[in-house]
């Protein structure tokens, strides 16, 4: 179940916000009566409540906006409980100043905005005995380890909750903050009885938490269990991906039993997050700017492409093993050669003998780099970063120029792998117009516009343009298959990285 927390200003606005999500199917609301700017009529909101609901007056210390004393705040729980809402959240400092009454059932909550408890086990031990329903604890991880630690502690709660029975109380945990955002997501696999949501985006009343539609719709929540398996992608940050979007859905449509999660980590989190991933049911993980070359590593075997390239994109968690492989290089190689009429499983490439520049030298210029030169291209490569340039062409092999020289390079395919004409700045382009010529592959990286300055030139001059949406696809359907031994849909995920598009516009 999700619960979707609306927290406004108006009584009027409260009551019709709440009618409005009755009438989209959901079933729980938890009203946060502490963001009401006058004195809250429990009168008016409570008995005409058109679905299950939790009531909560959340002072400042925990996150909340409550203005007035204490002695007002009790009063208040007191008289909604006496309305007889079906839930009363109660911090578990002030549980015991107002008691059980009538069938309002308790829910006693625990919040840290900063950190996590140190000692979970002594914190639930008081927490049980103020007469919980349910047990709710809220907490900032600050690494990795906190964040597993955490887990652990909420699964094992719920699994001890499920074998007592009707005597059992389970326990809602909530890692806030970005990093924490998947435990919102995978609530129903650690046991719990429902996750919070909120109305809009304009709602986030607390770090890390969704919005009830995405919840719905594109984390498919209902449809997950303590069966689903979990896939994710690591990087920083994460909030422009599509991953999630192209995989979930990929699952729904294929009816694979899988869920695909943002996991945002710091470059000092990667390590950790590998090591004990597979601890907590993870799968496989895509891997994004910056940890692509941190997360090697932490490998135990790599595919060849991992090794020449140094760069990572893909880790798939088996039997203890963290296999790690590259599917750009693939992915962009055979974009460019389906433009030309070839194939990548063509033992000799129409890419054969062409002369190609890469603009870049970042992870995705090493793949794209690595992939021409298997298919016999002279490659070249150069970056506004001279020194990166350097390292990278000594690495795979390969020549170098000097950024500035880049519009006087003649080459047969050109390879865009820098950021330049990506959203918002969909006015700049890495390469001049004049350097382009009828014939020529231009390929550009970027995917956010599919249509980049770059690629609008490139087709106006006569050159075989291929977007980054080809790659971006390509690569994702690579991932998939490694992730569930299925062959994924590439229309199908054309289609929805194009609406997103569209949409974002």
């Amino acid at each position: 179940m999700i619960c979707v927390t609306i927290a406004c200003g108006s009584h009027t606005r409260m009551i019709a916000e709440h009618q409005t999500l009755a009438d989209s199917g959901v079933q729980l609301v938890e009203l946060r009566l502490d963001f009401l700017r006058r004195e809250p009529d429990v009168g008016r909101l409570i008995p005409v409540r058109p679905t299950a609901t939790i009531i909560t007056v959340r002072r400042k210390l925990e996150g909340g906006l409550w203005r007035d004393t204490e002695e007002n705040r009790f009063r208040l729980l007191r008289a909604a409980i006496a309305e007889g809402p079906e839930f009363v959240d109660l911090e578990v400092d002030i549980a015991d100043e107002i008691p059980p009454y009538g069938k309002t059932r308790r829910i006693i909550s625990f919040h840290d905005i900063e950190k996590m408890p140190e000692n979970l086990d002594a914190l639930h031990k008081e927490m049980s005995g103020k007469s919980p329903y349910f047990i709710k604890i809220a907490a900032t991880p600050r690494s990795v380890d906190d964040m597993f630690r955490f887990i652990r502690f909420v699964q094992q709660k719920n699994q001890q909750a499920k074998t007592l029975g009707e005597k059992g109380v389970r326990v809602i945990g909530i890692c806030m903050g970005e990093t924490g955002k998947a435990t919102r997501i995978l609530a129903k696999k650690f046991g719990m009885p429902y996750t919070y949501s909120t109305f809009s985006e304009e709602r986030v009343i607390a770090p890390g938490m969704l919005v009830y539609r995405d919840l719905l719709d594109l984390y498919h929540y209902e449809q997950t269990n303590q069966d689903t398996d979990v896939y994710g992608i690591i990087g920083n940050p994460l909030g422009h991906s599509l991953s999630p979007l192209i995989h979930n859905r990929s699952f729904v449509e294929q009816k694979v039993n899988a869920v695909y999660v943002p996991l945002p980590l710091e470059d000092s989190e990667v390590s950790g997050f590998v090591q004990r991933a597979e601890e907590f049911g993870i799968k496989g993980i895509s891997v994004t700017i910056p940890h692509k070359v941190a997360v090697i590593k932490e490998l135990t075997r790599m595919d060849p492409a991992v090794e020449k390239i140094g760069a990572c994109n893909t880790v798939v968690f088996r039997g203890g093993e963290k296999l790690g492989y590259n599917t750009d290089y693939l992915a962009a190689v055979s974009s460019i050669e389906i433009a030309l009429g070839g194939n990548t499983k063509d033992e000799v490439s129409v890419l054969d003998n062409k002369n190609a520049l890469v603009l870049g030298a970042g992870g995705a210029a090493m793949a794209i780099a690595y992939g021409l030169k298997r298919r016999g291209t002279a490659v070249t490569i150069c970056d506004i970063n001279g020194n990166r340039a350097y390292e990278t062409a000594k690495q795979l092999d390969i020549e170098v120029i000097d950024w500035k020289a880049r519009d006087k390079f003649k080459c047969d395919v050109l390879a865009n792998c820098t950021p330049v004409g990506m959203f918002p700045k969909v006015d700049e382009t890495p390469l001049d117009k004049a350097a382009l010529h009828p014939g020529m592959v231009v390929f550009d990286a970027v995917y956010n516009p599919e249509n980049t300055l770059l690629i609008k030139n490139a087709r106006s001059k006569g050159c075989y343009a291929v977007s980054g949406v080809e790659m971006f696809v390509g690569q994702a359907c690579l991932q998939y298959k490694l992730f569930t031994g299925q062959k994924a849909s590439a229309t199908f995920m054309r289609q929805l990285v194009k609406d997103a598009i569209s949409a974002a516009r």
